[in-house]
């Protein structure tokens, strides 16, 4: 690999790959929650459930391998051959009818994604550093939001133009367009290490000394982000504009817009808005140099406030929280990357960011029963006041490592 490598030569071919990966991943969740689109799959409603989960729980035991393979192994084949995994696991959905076959994909896809997330977020450390460190990782998110945005509007609209089936062949088909964008223009990122010294780390750092308690430090703040944003907000979203509605629609002067409408709406809003400010939170903390305070001001002002926002009853204020719950939802999960390649040697940085991710991907399985538990117990509403108090605890545990980060600095 040259000293330096152009970002946008490895970001823009990174980011086009793992668009066209979710395409499988997305129409499931668009379309198989449908009683019509399950029996074609062979399927119960029950069932469908454990699908769309069971990619998660897999990847609590593929991602801390795959951290383990990448800190030892060039970052492109492993990346190609975890496109490869995601691209058989769409067909597998595409031809596959019944239990068996399907959880067989979400397996594959489970593992492809373990794979394809940490292998990204470990090329984007690579071609990165101190100076613009934040910014980069904030593209790699941005390209990650474009790709769920996407992905899910195709994932209907192909369903409804060529069948359930026929759809998701032209996403296995797309997939593998993904993997030739990669085999033709992904470059390698791993830095070049004679093989003794690699060794050397390992034996005097890698075991000994692995660095578990900046990886624990990150794993709290990351596992809050993603029980709250992905899995509570994600649950509940229809719930929470139904407050707002009659008649099944919400009126908006002379139009009235139907309730699943407004959610599939809500839901582009926010994907919309994190693309839009995570490069920019990612430059801001290039900027002022200081990961942990953004991280402060990020649980506080955007997650805390916009949740309290959240709970008001009335659509308008509900929006900014909608906007500023965005903010931080989108960017925390950019930020903490950020933090392990300032603090971690390449060499270890596979490892810490599996073990992290694991956490997070356990926050986003429980995060929607333990909504759809609560909501039956106390009022939306109270529900994300406590989810604000939650977020506000996670900012004074956060201003711990911002003071540590300032006397460094000082």
């Amino acid at each position: 690999m040259p000293l330096t490598l152009n970002p946008n030569k490895v970001l823009t071919p990174l980011g086009i790959g793992l668009a066209l990966s979710l395409l499988g991943d997305a129409t499931l969740y668009a379309v198989l929650p449908s009683p019509e689109i399950a029996m074609q799959a062979g399927l119960s409603m029950a069932m469908v459930g454990f699908l769309l989960g069971i990619n998660r729980l897999v990847r609590l035991l593929f991602n801390g391998m795959a951290g383990w393979i990448y800190d030892r192994l060039p970052r492109r084949p492993l990346m190609l051959i975890s496109l490869a995994i995601g691209t058989v696991s769409t067909a597998f959905y595409a031809f596959g009818s019944g239990p068996f076959l399907l959880t067989t994909g979400r397996v594959l896809w489970g593992l492809a994604w373990s794979g394809l997330w940490i292998g990204a977020n470990s090329m984007t450390l690579d071609i990165s550093n101190d100076i613009n460190r934040g910014r980069i990782n904030g593209r790699l998110q941005m390209w990650f939001f474009i790709g769920v945005a996407l992905s899910s509007f195709l994932g209907g609209l192909f369903t409804d133009l060529f069948t359930y089936r026929g759809g998701l062949w032209i996403s296995s088909l797309l997939s593998f367009v993904g993997f030739l964008v990669w085999l033709r223009f992904l470059p390698e990122t791993r830095p070049e290490k004679p093989r003794q010294f690699v060794a050397a780390n390992d034996s005097l750092q890698h075991k000994n000394h692995f660095p578990w308690k900046l990886t624990l430090a990150c794993s709290f703040p990351f596992f809050i982000n993603r029980v709250i944003f992905t899995g509570i907000l994600g649950a509940t979203t229809i719930l929470w504009l139904s407050q707002f509605v009659s008649d099944g629609s919400l009126a908006f002067n002379r139009f009235a817009i139907p309730l699943a409408t407004m959610s599939g709406t809500f839901i582009a809003i926010r994907v919309l808005v994190s693309i839009i400010s995570v490069p920019q939170i990612g430059l801001l903390s290039d900027w002022i140099n200081r990961r942990w305070l953004i991280l402060v001001l990020l649980f506080f002002i955007c997650g805390a406030g916009g949740l309290v926002l959240l709970a008001v009853q009335n659509i308008w204020i509900s929006v900014i929280g909608v906007i500023l719950s965005a903010i931080a939802g989108g960017s925390v999960p950019a930020l903490i990357p950020t933090i392990i390649g300032d603090r971690i040697p390449q060499h270890q940085r596979g490892r810490s960011l599996g073990y992290i991710f694991t956490v997070g991907d356990l926050g986003s399985a429980i995060g929607p029963p333990i909504a759809l538990s609560l909501v039956g117990i106390i009022s939306l509403p109270n529900l994300f006041l406590g989810c604000g108090m939650l977020l506000a605890l996670t900012g004074l545990y956060t201003t711990i490592f911002a003071w540590q980060e300032h006397k460094q600095q000082v």
